[in-house]
């Protein structure tokens, strides 16, 4: 019935000055059949409506009920285990997760209501070595970056190195969603009008803020982790620790982007993480404010709460990037800096362990793996740099393999 009161709705829009007999003649098989030529003209039609509805619809509805996210920041940072809480918060804060090799897929549900279809999370978990670095591409795609979420996580036991692997990804991260945006925008244009409606809505939000001139709005919502506040509490003095999550405040007000301190050992900074992932993640709204200013305890600052004169200037007296940058290595120099550019990742060191202990059937599967991660990188890499000159790498492997 549903479909019969479509088609005859179709009908009445093809063809608003003629009555709908056709579609009766049809729908009924009490009619004569109609000749072949007007058969035709009323399948075209139709078709060419339902199509277009269709295209509406996915331009309008492509990401209503997936929404992907993906955590990225230096190794052994806390990516995991934040990751891990959020899906099971009764997780045991003892319980260590193993290192991320490449890149991990997890996945979460949640239904608003108990009649109400439930929105699909794709949480991706990003390896820290810098090998990795040319996956992002893979949870960053067209057809995801209409309903992303970007999670960057540090490592606040190396201060030092907090803003500079910030900066690092912030620069990696927007440089793909905006590439990707561009891609999207010739794939689907109606769909990229909607993003676009979706990022002036939250530009809008900035429309009054003290200090919108000095925000660059990241091109999807973006949040910054800080794990392991209790190593950073015991081991810094209170003033620098002070100055480096002041530091953090304005990278995070300069880019939109939320800000949240964690530890595994403290349950407020945990049940903030995950009241700010179920917003971005399901639009669930937190229960409470959820802001946190008090530096002396594991800080949350919302996305767009913040501003220059809440968080202060640092010893130069400018409000911008780099000084912060410079005032945060003041205080946090590097401990060994003789070791920059020396340093092998963790996939080497565990290839180096196991060339000590050989064992020919063990040391071929690790060979095959390998050599299975390092085509699939290739391929990434190919596939990108085609993307980059407008060519789609799946329809060059197809007439390679057919040449």
């Amino acid at each position: 019935k549903h479909l019969a009161r479509r088609i005859q709705r179709c009908t009445v829009a093809a063809s608003p000055f003629e009555p709908p007999a056709p579609a009766q003649a049809i729908l009924s098989g009490m009619a004569r059949p109609p000749k072949k030529k007007d058969a035709e003209d009323f399948t075209n039609s139709i078709l060419s409506k339902l199509t277009e509805e269709f295209t509406q619809k996915t331009a309008g509805e492509e990401f209503a009920n997936d929404v992907t996210i993906l955590f990225c920041g230096p190794k052994k940072s806390g990516k995991t285990s934040l990751v891990d809480r959020f899906i099971n918060p009764t997780k045991d804060e003892k319980d260590q997760p193993k290192p991320t090799v490449a890149l991990d897929y997890k996945f979460a549900r949640y239904a608003a209501t108990e009649g109400s279809s439930k929105v699909l999370a794709h949480i991706y978990d990003l390896g820290g070595d810098e090998a990795n670095e040319n996956l992002i591409g893979s949870p960053i795609s067209t057809s995801t970056v209409g309903n992303m979420v970007l999670a960057i996580t540090l490592d606040l036991s190396e201060p030092h190195n907090c803003i500079q692997s910030l900066e690092k990804w912030l620069q990696l991260l927007r440089f793909q969603v905006d590439k990707s945006l561009q891609a999207l925008a010739q794939e689907n244009p109606k769909g990229i009008l909607q993003l676009e409606a979706q990022r002036a809505l939250r530009a809008n939000s900035y429309a009054e803020h003290a200090d919108r001139g000095i925000i660059n709005l990241f091109p999807v919502p973006l949040v910054i982790f800080g794990a392991k506040w209790d190593v950073l509490a015991t081991d810094a003095d209170p003033e620098k620790r002070k100055t480096l999550c002041r530091a953090l405040r304005h990278f995070a007000l300069a880019n939109g982007a939320h800000l949240v301190l964690t530890s595994l050992k403290d349950k407020t900074s945990m049940n903030a993480m995950r009241s700010i992932l179920r917003q971005l993640l399901f639009a669930v709204p937190p229960k409470g404010s959820l802001e946190q200013l008090d530096h002396s305890k594991p800080i949350c600052v919302p996305a767009g709460k913040d501003s220059v004169s809440a968080i202060g200037l640092p010893a130069s007296g400018q409000a911008n990037e780099r000084a912060w940058k410079e005032y945060v290595q003041h205080l946090f120099p590097d401990p060994s800096p003789s070791s920059k550019g020396g340093k092998k990742s963790e996939a080497d060191q565990v290839m180096e362990e196991l060339f000590k202990y050989p064992e020919s059937s063990i040391d071929g599967m690790v060979e095959q793996r390998v050599e299975e991660l390092q085509q699939y990188r290739r391929q990434v890499q190919r596939n990108q740099r085609l993307a980059s000159e407008g060519i789609e790498g799946n329809k060059v492997s197809a007439v390679s393999v057919a040449a």
